[in-house]
């Protein structure tokens, strides 16, 4: 398959330098075509058929023995282990998508904390975000409980900053991965990657820089537009626009339900 890859690719090149076009047309059975420059196309790779995709491992929880009894699962939404990025998800979007601009948002910037934002129109009850408790955590907008399952929700700003308090932390390496290692008061640890390659998805480039993770709370001092996000290595939560993709690490909120399955 390699060698086919490299093959096709070099054949693609060479079509490229010979006939100084500007990309290529393809043709496809149900009669429609496809223009795409040649800066698009990385190379052309056959497939033998449709393959579903790797089923990824159940996710665990760690017992941290923090105060409140919070319990953080050991890795990310979309991730098949602890160091791997998982996936990238809009503030209250489930499902990972090419483009993290307002456009392909749920709603747009000026529509955000109004009666057009889904999330704000499901809280109508209340008058204004401040109002609000602020948080998706367990709500239909939560990727962890759409993802994994009623036992999971993304942890919000609060549970964030107890980690913080109440863990040390250290830089570690696993499988080559610069992560952060977060050690509670009984001695378990758990880890957050943190490669510089992975970053958070703006609008639809790829921004190189230390992880960044949603948590569920909204940040109502900005009309709604954006939420409190964390990075491993800091020490309190920021907020950005709720677009933006970012990674996302849940909590366990019935560890009967996961102890069950795991039976």
């Amino acid at each position: 398959m390699k060698s086919t890859r490299i093959f096709l690719s070099v054949i693609l090149a060479a079509v490229t330098c010979s006939s100084m076009a500007q990309g290529i047309i393809i043709y496809k059975s149900n009669g429609t075509t496809e223009k795409l420059p040649y800066v698009a196309v990385d190379s052309i790779v056959p497939y033998a058929g449709d393959k579903q995709p790797e089923a990824l491992p159940d996710p665990k929880y760690v017992d941290l023995g923090l105060p409140s009894g919070t319990l953080w699962a050991d890795r990310n939404v979309g991730a098949s282990a602890p160091e791997a990025t998982g996936g990238y998800y809009a503030w209250g979007e489930t499902e990972e998508k090419t483009s993290y601009s307002w456009d392909s948002y749920m709603c747009t910037s000026s529509q955000c904390g109004t009666s057009s934002d889904p999330i704000r129109a499901n809280y109508l009850i209340r008058s204004s975000y401040s109002l609000w408790e602020g948080s998706i955590s367990k709500s239909e907008f939560d990727v962890a409980t759409k993802q994994w399952g009623a036992a999971w929700a993304m942890p919000t700003k609060e549970q964030v900053q107890e980690l913080w308090n109440n863990c040390t932390m250290q830089s570690v390496t696993i499988n080559d991965v610069p992560c952060t290692e977060f050690t509670g008061p009984n001695g378990n640890t758990i880890i957050f990657s943190g490669d510089a390659e992975q970053g958070y998805k703006n609008n639809t480039s790829f921004e190189k820089t230390f992880s960044h993770y949603w948590t569920a709370t909204i940040y109502i001092l900005d009309d709604g537009k954006k939420a409190y996000y964390f990075t491993p290595t800091m020490t309190m939560a920021m907020s950005d626009y709720r677009n933006y993709g970012m990674q996302v690490r849940p909590i366990c909120v019935d560890r009967n339900a996961v102890d069950s399955n795991e039976q």
